[in-house]
């Protein structure tokens, strides 16, 4: 039996009740119709990434909420990534990776080995684009929030993100021996180099802001493939998979 069609809206839903029309913008609409190739009266979950979902049937131009209107909490602790630019689209691959994990957020960080540099209007095309990989990649995973997309931001500012931060560091104790000794209750996240791995600088201040460094296990993964790796090892200590 196949999964009723997962698809994500920009409307709130938070307010809506059985019987209620969602609107739907000129891409929602193409998406459902053109690309899923939908009839009226198809049944659909409908989220709209702030974490409230419901079924629905597509009529025409909207969708008609058929079910009870939920809404699911953010789960604690939240998981973050914060991932050094790579190049060329590699950060695109992993915010679709983390957002199907269940990442909370994803931070953007223009480390000082970053080959790739974006400002100003690149800057917000990418987080753009990044916003639209992140929703399909929640689509995919039928995930009714999706995370918070920050950056780029300077590595200083990963501190700023609270919580337990875990940078990943060739040579440093392993990732599950150092997660078992720190706890957050609000926010776990976990901190990738670029391709040519963190400026001792950086290091060294972060480590001063609290930060613990952590091994990824005893290969050399690459930048693009870390992420999603350490966040699912995070993922499963922290009992998120259990849920």
């Amino acid at each position: 039996m196949s999964l009723t069609p997962f698809v994500q809206v920009a409307a709130a839903l938070d307010a809506l009740a059985v019987g209620d029309a969602v609107p739907l913008s000129t891409d929602e609409r193409h998406h459902l119709r053109r690309v899923l190739r939908l009839p009226d009266g198809a049944a659909v979950e409908v989220a709209d990434g702030r974490g409230t979902h419901a079924a629905a049937e597509l009529h025409e131009t909207t969708l008609r909420v058929t079910g009870e209107v939920r809404t699911t909490p953010v789960a604690r602790p939240e998981l973050w990534v914060a991932q050094a630019l790579p190049k060329g689209r590699r950060a695109d691959e992993v915010i679709r990776q983390v957002t199907e994990l269940g990442a909370d957020g994803v931070a953007v960080v223009a480390a000082q080995r970053s080959v790739a540099r974006l400002n100003g209007d690149r800057a917000i095309r990418a987080r753009g684009r990044w916003e639209a990989v992140a929703r399909a990649a929640c689509e995919q995973a039928r995930r009714p929030r999706r995370p918070v997309i920050l950056g780029p931001l300077p590595a200083a500012e990963l501190p700023t993100l609270a919580g337990t931060l875990l940078v990943a560091h060739p040579g440093a104790p392993p990732l599950p021996t150092v997660l078992g000794a720190v706890t957050s209750d609000e926010r776990v996240t976990i901190a990738i180099g670029p391709e040519g791995g963190w400026a001792d600088a950086e290091l060294t201040a972060l480590e001063t802001s609290g930060a613990h460094l952590v091994g990824l296990g005893p290969t050399v993964l690459r930048t693009e493939h870390a992420a999603a790796a350490a966040l699912a090892v995070v993922a499963a200590g922290v009992g998120r998979w259990g849920r």
